[in-house]
């Protein structure tokens, strides 16, 4: 789960978007969202970091197919942490369309996408990993930074404009943003072929992301699920101990790392709707984050991974992720 949010620049409208199902090889078939699965943007207007409006994603099976996509919200959610309902139909703006990688319009001049797409993600990963000490071996000597790890290969996006109007609360302009994937509390798994499984209404969180370092980067992985089933207003309280180790590990100063933890914590993205600025206003599909992180982390000692620009040029509107790359296209090598 990687997760987005910026001003769309021709009408000022604001921009969610998700991505799920990376690595994705040009040409794969039966790419799609799960129907078992709740995706969620979170948005807090009033400044708790709790959510006081949730824009959701339910999915139908691809079988008989073809896939629809439901976009449920903004609303005000029926349970908010880690617990979630679907909002109500009735009592919600919601509309249906097409999980086919076409745009859905909608009411209140809203739109919606859900498909493959080329993966927005650019970044030297492996270089920039171990790198940071987060996989063996140790830094990469051999080479430079530069080779687009996610360059030629897909992903699957869900994502949903909105005009500020529907999202505007006590804090005017500037929202708080997080994604997040959920699972049925309960499944019974029928014996009988011709009955289907049945799921309880209740969806418990298996995942969330804001910042895209946070739980990639900070958390240790015999954290990670407690991470991904936390909530924003635990972070610091979590999760600050443990970023700070991460963080001094890479730039050796545990006092410049409290300070930064203290600004990365809680992972939510802070957009002000009135600024078509990007990171660390919101995320932009163009913003080069990793360069940032690299820069932060290490106080300044290294400053870019040489990846400044996606494999493919993004589109100049909605849903600005660029079309999925076919079978023909070539995958480069990523040593």
């Amino acid at each position: 789960l990687d997760v987005y949010a910026f001003v769309n620049p021709n009408n000022s409208n604001i921009v969610f978007a998700a991505t799920v199902n990376p690595f994705v090889i040009g040409g794969a078939l039966q790419v799609a969202f799960s129907p078992d699965v709740l995706y969620q943007f979170k948005i807090d207007n009033d400044g708790d970091n709790k959510e006081d409006l949730v824009i959701q994603g339910v999915f139908t099976p691809t079988v008989p197919g073809p896939q629809m996509v439901t976009v449920l919200g903004p609303s005000r959610p029926r349970a908010v942490g880690p617990k979630s309902l679907h909002l109500s139909a009735k009592r919600s703006i919601n509309f249906t369309g097409p999980a086919n990688g076409t745009v859905i319009a909608g009411p209140s001049q809203m739109r919606a996408f859900a498909g493959l797409r080329d993966d927005p993600f650019f970044v030297d990963l492996i270089w920039v990993l171990r790198l940071l000490g987060l996989q063996p071996g140790g830094p990469i000597t051999s080479r430079t930074g530069g080779i687009d790890f996610f360059n030629s290969l897909n992903c699957s996006i869900f994502a949903v404009e909105v005009p500020p109007a529907l999202l505007r609360g006590e804090s005017g302009n500037v929202i708080r943003v997080w994604g997040t994937t959920s699972r049925p509390r309960t499944t019974t798994r029928s014996s009988v072929p011709s009955k289907e499984d049945k799921d309880s209404g209740v969806f418990v969180q298996v995942d969330r992301t804001a910042l895209p370092v946070i739980n990639t980067v900070l958390i240790p992985p015999a954290l990670k699920d407690a991470f991904n089933r936390a909530v924003p207003t635990a972070d610091r309280t979590l999760f600050r101990d443990t970023a700070i180790t991460s963080l001094a590990s890479v730039n050796g100063n545990p006092a410049y790392s409290a300070t930064i933890a203290d600004v990365l914590l809680p992972d939510v993205l802070t957009l002000n709707m009135s600024n078509t600025g990007g990171f660390l206003n919101g995320r932009r599909p163009q913003d080069d984050v990793i360069d940032t992180v690299l820069s932060v982390a290490s106080n300044g000692a290294v400053t870019t991974d040489n990846v400044n620009t996606n494999d493919v040029p993004f589109l100049p509107d909605f849903p600005f992720f660029p079309p999925a790359h076919p079978a023909s296209r070539p995958i480069p090598g990523r040593n």
